[in-house]
């Protein structure tokens, strides 16, 4: 992933925090574009199925759209019911003309046997995926056997509670998103399923962890792991390895069938290799939905031919991988999306700002219910320049860092302090100009005889500024939400272990009850006869 960053656009690099993670990060790159153009921002609570939402809203001189995600208030109620429910969306496919992979939706109440009995006059392989599921949930790829068929729909059935299921051909080639906004592509990415590349040195444990570490830099691949689950180990083990083989420099081990990034898959640029075919297919299935007018859409293509399928629509389509992928170059979706819905402001786009908005204190507030709408503070309409001057000596005092903060507010200046690991602290001034800034660091240098600051030493800071001031700590950066999020992932990684003990131990049960485990009974005791002798002796 290495020098990957210098493809993405240098006006979002270091402007998303880590609480944009994973689900946040399309909510809050489209919300800082209309954000940085003068636009009102709001965030506000929604309950919806007694969950509690965060939407946000942008207006501006009057004219106010609703968002949720990268899904704006264009896009019909009709539209996205119909995206919701996969065997609906393929009904309108169908009728439309685009093409999809041949298969049939079954309801809650068809048995499995009737479901074997369709999947048998299609040819394998096959795929087996839930109506409603998101985020690759239930979808299990690449069924070769009816045998296959039988555990994954007691698997996606049963055990994760999806009854409702749709079976089709899998389709072989490319598994790619396109992100369609009219009548325009603004955007495609391959969806490289979960892998590693081996350097000769590391094994593939920590090849794996490594992987991890880097993908924690992405803003939308932070939360979003490769888990050494079942299926990651069968893959090892299938590419003839362990997870304590160390694999060759430039072999590349893939870990999972499936490409969702949510499951460890690579976001790569796409859009340069789209052919006007494949864009007149992803544009065409987007047209098949009245009130459609914005969509990722999952397709799969072959290149050699320039044919292509379409295997979903998603109206509240991620847009991260398209912004920051691991390979290739970043596109500007948000801006395209802020164009169409405040075209009067496309003159207002600034790719040099270097400003963003706190999101923990506003998603805090919300989920704490203390506050049913925020508006952000307007964004700076000047350009700001920045230092970071790093104290060193007695400068650990609480109440140094909160005077630091009220000067600096009294000022209209933004930035923090940040206290580091070796009791030195960081702080970052931002202001409407050098003087301004230079002005500040006198104010601290006043200090420097009475405060007993050992040295100031600064640096030109060339990174987007948090608007406001903050105080931080550099060994509490992370937020209750984000212990949370990783404490969810470590329960959901324990129910997993738990649904697969209860399985080995059904099939164990099965076998000890089977016929034929009983007509082997005289020879596993003699088995065990000459096994002790052998000791014996």
């Amino acid at each position: 992933m290495e020098g990957n960053e210098k493809h993405w656009l240098p006006h979002y690099i270091d402007a998303v925090p880590i609480e944009a993670s994973r689900k946040k990060t399309s909510m809050y790159v489209i919300a800082l574009e209309g954000w940085r153009r003068g636009m009102t921002l709001k965030f506000y609570n929604k309950n919806e199925d007694n969950k509690l939402q965060i939407r946000y809203s942008l207006s501006h001189q009057g004219h106010e759209h609703h968002f949720q995600g990268s899904k704006g208030d264009k896009v019909t109620e009709e539209a996205y019911n119909v995206c919701d429910n996969k065997g609906l969306t393929n009904e309108y496919l169908s009728k439309a003309g685009v093409p999809i992979p041949q298969g049939k939706k079954f309801s809650a109440e068809t048995k499995d046997s009737e479901i074997l009995h369709y999947a048998k006059t299609l040819e394998f392989p096959l795929v087996l995926k839930p109506t409603n599921g998101c985020a690759g949930k239930g979808v299990i790829a690449n069924i070769e056997t009816i045998e296959e068929l039988k555990e994954a729909l007691v698997y996606v059935r049963k055990e994760i509670n999806y009854p409702e299921v749709i079976v089709e051909q899998f389709v072989t080639g490319e598994e790619i998103r396109v992100y369609v906004l009219g009548d325009k592509i603004l955007g495609a990415a391959n969806r490289r399923p979960a892998n590693i590349v081996g350097d000769g040195v590391n094994t593939v444990q920590q090849l794996i962890r490594k992987k991890n570490q880097e993908r924690k830099k992405i803003p939308h691949l932070y939360f979003r792991p490769i888990k050494v689950d079942k299926e990651v180990r069968h893959s090892i083990e299938g590419a003839g390895y362990t997870l304590d083989s160390i694999p060759k420099a430039g072999k590349r081990i893939y870990l999972r069938k499936i490409s969702n990034v949510s499951a460890g898959g690579d976001p790569i640029d796409f859009t340069n290799r789209l052919t006007d075919n494949m864009k007149n297919i992803a544009i065409s299935a987007v047209k098949a939905v009245p009130g459609l007018v914005q969509c990722g859409v999952d397709m799969i293509i072959d290149e050699k031919r320039d044919r292509g399928v379409i295997l979903e629509l998603n109206t509240k389509a991620g847009i991260g991988s398209h912004i920051f992928p691991i390979e290739g170059y970043g596109r500007d979706i948000p801006k395209a999306i802020i164009d169409y819905y405040f075209p009067e402001t496309k003159e207002m786009h600034n790719p040099d700002s270097k400003v963003f908005f706190d999101l923990k204190s506003i998603i805090d507030s919300l989920q704490r219910r203390s506050s049913i709408e925020i508006e952000v503070t307007p964004a700076p309409t000047e350009t700001l320049f920045a230092k970071k001057f790093t104290l060193s000596g007695s400068v650990s005092r609480r109440s140094f860092h909160s005077w630091i903060k009220k000067e600096a507010l009294s000022r209209n200046l933004h930035g923090s302090v940040n206290k580091l690991r070796n009791g030195d602290i960081d702080v970052l001034i931002a202001g409407a100009s050098e003087a301004q800034v230079d002005t500040f660091k006198e104010l601290l240098s006043k200090h420097f005889a009475t405060a007993q600051i050992d040295d100031i030493a600064e640096e030109r800071w060339q990174h987007p500024v948090k608007v406001g001031f903050e105080i931080s700590n550099e060994l509490t950066t992370m937020t209750l939400e984000h212990l949370e999020d990783e404490l969810t992932m470590i329960k959901k990684e324990m129910e997993k272990v738990q649904r697969e003990r209860k399985r080995f131990e059904r099939r164990t049960k099965m076998i000890v009850q089977s016929r034929s485990w009983k007509m082997i009974e005289p020879l596993r005791k003699l088995f065990h006869f000459f096994k002790k002798t052998l000791a014996v002796k």
